[in-house]
């Protein structure tokens, strides 16, 4: 074939291939079943420049911070204007007052408070979760893994544990077959029943992420809810040696705690008697603990399935004064209208009022769903819906006297998941983080959170009238006038 008649089939080819991409629809066509797409002529000519992580990751602004003004200057910066801001219902920022004043009191009190962190498969191992734990303890004091199932569905980063014995699980999601009429599933939302005996056995995870501050513990505490007989539990110090046993017969939501003289990294706990066993607390000293809950696959509607007076009991005994919620992932893809997003968060409102029913001293943390990527016109793209999502759930959650935080935001918004995937931040799939990027979100919104207490403590040093007048300058110099933080600084 001569040269000019290569060159003209191509150029044919070519055309055709042109005309194709001005005339296919932008949906596509459904041929038996299955939908054929091709791309628009514009995104083929022209190459979109992909963003580095760099334009992604929070920037560290280099600020003089030589005074008071300053620091509240930075506070507002960082609460209300960065890719790391906090939503507060009302805008009030003494939203978390109240556990500020407690965890501070924590030490001195000899007493541990919890944070509790529910979430999809986004925390599960304790991934994000841990750093967080981490955080917070270096500030307020505390250590150990927290609360922890009889069995752990998949390891940990932080913490080994096993168990043996007969046990039949019940869970409010998941593959088990064992669901309740009754709600008896505890602050875990599932249990183990025990008819009989089991040992757990907890010990160190040799890891990079089990630090001395996780793998020491000298409180444990068994919570459970008794039925008829009594349940014996007794704990052993595999390093020291000491055995102490404590038996209850009253029925109901009941709690068995030990505290050793000095820490420990290895001990058995045997339980034997009849009883619902919700979950052990393997808690270092006073402090704050932070629990790892992980709930693979679920969309977060399943605190309305727990029977409300047994959840309240739980919650008050083991002294719950933070519940983060992070949810929506697993529903995202689902979204093809605004209504769907209106019914999840219709759902998911519920799900806070079940929690503020059961634990109303507790502040409530949403956390929203991070970016994520699926395949659109042959190129990774964010979910179509997915700002939409976030920002609905921010009104929900503020509407219902919860906090808002988003991951969608700290990640750098729209399509930063192909940015974080390519430099080792998250995974193949354009959903889950790796640990390393776990361990930097669990930074970031520890970052955020600590932000608010350090504005917490800020305000104590001040008069009412001293502050108000700093905060609402502040507040002035602010270019969103209709979003405006309250100081709400009534207690000074």
């Amino acid at each position: 074939m001569k040269l000019s008649s290569t060159l003209k089939f191509f150029a044919i080819v070519i055309a055709a291939l042109a005309l194709l991409c001005i005339v296919f629809p932008a949906n596509g066509v459904t041929v038996g079943g299955i939908t054929l797409r091709f791309p628009k002529l514009h995104s083929v000519l022209v190459r979109e420049k992909q963003k580095t992580i760099d334009e992604f990751l929070v920037k560290e602004e280099e600020r003089d911070l030589t005074g008071i003004r300053d620091s509240i200057e930075e506070c507002y910066r960082v609460l209300f204007e960065s890719q790391l801001r906090f939503w507060l219902p009302n805008n009030d920022i003494s939203y978390f007052d109240d556990f500020f004043k407690l965890a501070e009191k924590a030490k001195s009190e000899n007493n541990v408070i919890r944070i509790l962190h529910y979430g999809d498969s986004q925390i599960e191992s304790d991934r994000v979760t841990c750093r967080i734990r981490e955080r917070i303890q270096e500030i307020f004091g505390g250590g150990g893994p927290g609360l922890l199932p009889l069995r752990q569905p998949c390891p940990t980063y932080t913490f080994s544990q096993s168990c043996s014995g007969f046990l039949a699980g019940q869970s409010t999601w998941g593959d088990s077959t064992f669901r309740r009429a009754n709600g008896n599933y505890g602050p875990m939302l599932r249990s183990w029943r025990i008819t009989g005996s089991a040992t757990m056995s907890l010990r160190p995870y040799k890891g990079q992420y089990a630090t001395d501050r996780v793998s020491h513990f000298s409180r444990l505490a068994v919570i459970f809810n008794n039925r008829p007989g009594p349940l014996t539990a007794t704990m052993k110090d595999r390093n020291g040696g000491a055995t102490f046993t404590q038996s209850v017969t009253e029925q109901g939501v009941n709690m068995i705690s030990w505290t050793m003289d000095s820490a420990t990294t290895m001990a058995t706990v045997s339980l034997s008697g009849n009883a619902d066993i919700y979950g052990v607390l393997v808690d270092n000293g006073p402090g704050v603990a932070v629990d790892n809950i992980g709930m693979r696959s679920t969309s977060g509607h399943q605190f309305k399935m727990t029977n409300l007076d047994q959840l309240t009991e739980a919650y008050r005994l083991m002294g719950a004064k933070v519940i983060m919620m992070q949810f929506g992932g697993n529903s995202l893809p689902c979204f093809k209208t605004q209504k769907a997003i209106d019914n999840y968060c219709e759902q998911m409102a519920k799900q806070i009022e079940h929690i503020h029913a059961a634990c109303p001293e507790a502040a409530i943390i949403f956390i929203g769903p991070s970016d994520m990527s699926t395949t659109i016109g042959g190129r990774r793209a964010s979910y179509p819906l997915l700002a939409a999502t976030v920002e609905s759930l921010s009104k929900m959650a503020n509407e219902h006297n919860a906090s808002f935080w988003s991951i969608y935001h700290a990640m750098g918004g729209d399509n930063s998941m192909v940015a974080w995937n390519k430099s080792g931040l998250a995974g193949s799939d354009y959903i889950h983080f790796t640990m390393k990027g776990a361990n930097l979100m669990g930074d970031y919104f520890s970052d955020a959170f600590l932000k608010l207490y350090e504005l917490f403590n800020i305000r104590k040093q001040l008069t009412k009238e001293q502050f108000n007048k700093i905060w609402n300058e502040v507040r002035s110099n602010n270019n969103d006038s209709n979003n405006q933080p309250s100081s709400n600084n009534d207690d000074k």
